[in-house]
């Protein structure tokens, strides 16, 4: 039991320095991009140094993996180079054995990542992208609770146009539904100012408007109303308006949605797509980091540098299949479950035959 917590703590050494050093490289070149903006009358050193701080997480869960693989690598590695490697196997540890608490490790650090993409990093990219838009590159029409020409189907034959949707106070404003016929001709148009959610209802209302009713071509009837009933009963609540990017999201509004998407007859595929790459991402480190340990028990010599080098190279070439995959789904072409789930299965088939044929 005790080399299991002698291998575990040689893994945080590595693991935190890759991490220390991989996350202030790419947050300062981040940062360093901003400061272009400093000459913009607005944007002052700390407004700089509270975007890095919120951004900082987001960067650092996108380090972990190639942390956990440079981890890996090194403490075997290490082992190897002084013997030790040779001294557990000859007192009959079969390798795996000395792998579980690496990998046990891992686990730890991919269940941290996890809940920290879900429930911090969300929340502070919209405190980035306020301090983004109203300090650093300041537009007057930021607004992170407003979206701006929104278009629903919010029914097999309706569609509906909203120049602002404001999920969060339950309001739309300029609005038009427009009903279609068998051969989406347009039969029935409602244009108000405003549509609003009632909660107790379960439905939205319109207010100020206007309902034309196209009898034929060159027939139309009109008349115009206070307030109206509207045949929308989408929730607030369970909408997906915003043009947050997929990646930035977390896999609860993903669910969202992409729930929201395949109610309202609209294309899902890169939503899919990345819901299923964030439930493979544990797999992904765990099974990169098991094909990298193999390769560190056949160095016959410590070198950091050697190291550093086969975890870029694994690291990045997860990084391209996955990014290849993810691009064929996004555009549907293929499933998005294999989307997400395929570069997991394919480098398992390459982890087991590397293991089979290395006898581990």
């Amino acid at each position: 039991m005790r080399i299991y917590f002698y291998i575990a703590k040689k893994f945080w050494g590595p693991f935190l320095f890759a991490l220390g050093v991989f996350t202030t490289l790419v947050v300062l070149g981040d940062t360093f991009e901003k400061m272009k903006n400093l000459g913009n009358g607005t944007t002052t050193i700390l407004d700089l140094l509270s975007y890095s701080l919120a951004t900082f997480p987001n960067w650092l869960a996108t380090i972990m993996p190639v942390a956990c693989l440079l981890g890996a690598i090194s403490v075997i590695s290490e082992m190897v180079s002084n013997g030790e490697w040779t001294a557990c196997i000859a007192s009959g540890f079969a390798p795996k054995q000395l792998f579980k608490p690496v990998v046990a490790c891992i686990l730890l650090v991919v269940a941290l990542t996890m809940l920290m993409q879900e429930f911090i990093v969300p929340p502070l990219n919209v405190k980035a992208n306020r301090i983004y838009y109203t300090r650093i590159s300041p537009s007057d029409s930021f607004n992170p609770d407003i979206e701006r020409d929104v278009v629903l189907k919010v029914s097999p034959n309706q569609m509906l146009f909203a120049k602002e949707v404001n999920l969060k106070h339950g309001t739309m404003s300029q609005v038009s539904l427009d009903t279609y016929d068998d051969h989406w001709d347009i039969a029935d148009q409602i244009v108000a100012r405003q549509m609003v959610w009632d909660p107790q209802t379960r439905g939205w209302l319109f207010s100020d408007g206007i309902r034309r009713t196209f009898v034929d071509p060159l027939d139309t009837t009109e008349h115009t109303f206070e307030t109206a009933e509207s045949s929308v009963n989408l929730n607030p609540a369970e909408m997906s308006v915003d043009r947050t990017e997929n990646k930035l999201l977390s896999i609860r509004d993903l669910y969202k949605r992409v729930h929201f998407f395949k109610r309202s007859g609209l294309s899902s595929y890169a939503a899919q797509t990345m819901l299923q790459s964030k439930l493979a991402t544990p797999f992904v480190t765990v099974i990169m980091c098991l094909l990298g340990m193999p390769f560190a028990i056949s160095m016959r010599r410590k070198s950091k540098i050697i190291n550093i080098i086969a975890s870029m190279v694994i690291a990045f070439t997860f990084w391209w299949l996955i990014s290849m995959f993810t691009s064929i789904g996004e555009n549907g072409y293929i499933n998005p479950f294999l989307a997400g789930w395929g570069p997991v299965l394919f480098f398992s088939a390459v982890v087991f035959f590397e293991f089979k044929w290395m006898k581990l």
